[in-house]
């Protein structure tokens, strides 16, 4: 009897302790809470809150698009076959330049919300493929990629039809959201960014329109 009493006292301590050691709130979609005693947002480690992502060039990421901060940036949530998640804070889309929205040090640019509102029409909530080229990294800590609103096979890397239809930066390019910008060492698609932004400014879409009044 008293070595039963001994045990119930035992486990009684236990399940306490762990009581008094959990976190309260539930987990949200991205392995993460709000602790609602302190406030702060937090995730947790384990299976589906990666803490960590070591980015590999040439090389395609599935995300979900978070949010859109302007016409070339956005913050995804990169999603895993085993089910992990891992949240990146920012991605920005090579090859192009979207008018500025956000800086805090330059006024909204001619057709900046009009990309801004494209981007953000066309992506939030999206599941996406990012693509990354030789360098993976801008100066800001940026994840640097392609867009691809479909899954991509190897042959679609090389065939200008696939990145006019299914690749973002092109469609940006192509409606005059944007302007070719080539960053070195990342320039695989630099010679098909060429024509598309010749094909939208001889068409005079977009930005490649009429003059800002």
């Amino acid at each position: 009897m008293r070595k039963l009493k001994f045990i119930l006292s035992v486990i009684l301590v236990l399940a306490l302790s762990l009581t008094a050691s959990a976190h309260p709130g539930k987990l949200d979609k991205n392995g993460g809470h709000y602790d609602k005693e302190t406030g702060e947002y937090h995730y947790h480690k384990g299976p589906n809150a990666l803490e960590s992502l070591e980015l590999r060039r040439n090389t395609v990421y599935k995300a979900k698009v978070e949010r859109v901060i302007d016409g070339d940036t956005m913050i995804v949530t990169f999603l895993f076959d085993d089910g992990s998640k891992y949240l990146k804070e920012r991605v920005r889309f090579l090859g192009v330049n979207t008018p500025e929205t956000v800086h805090p040090n330059k006024p909204v640019e001619y057709y900046g919300k009009e990309a801004s509102n494209f981007t953000k029409e066309n992506l939030s909530g999206k599941t996406v493929w990012l693509q990354t080229d030789v360098g993976v990294k801008d100066r800001y800590d940026r994840m640097l990629a392609y867009v691809w609103l479909r899954e991509p096979k190897q042959k679609d890397f090389d065939d200008e039809s696939a990145i006019r239809k299914y690749m973002f930066n092109a469609h940006l390019l192509l409606g005059g959201y944007a302007q070719l910008m080539t960053v070195q060492p990342n320039s695989r698609y630099s010679n098909v960014f060429v024509h598309l932004q010749r094909e939208a400014r001889q068409d005079k879409k977009g930005l490649w329109g009429k003059d800002p009044e």
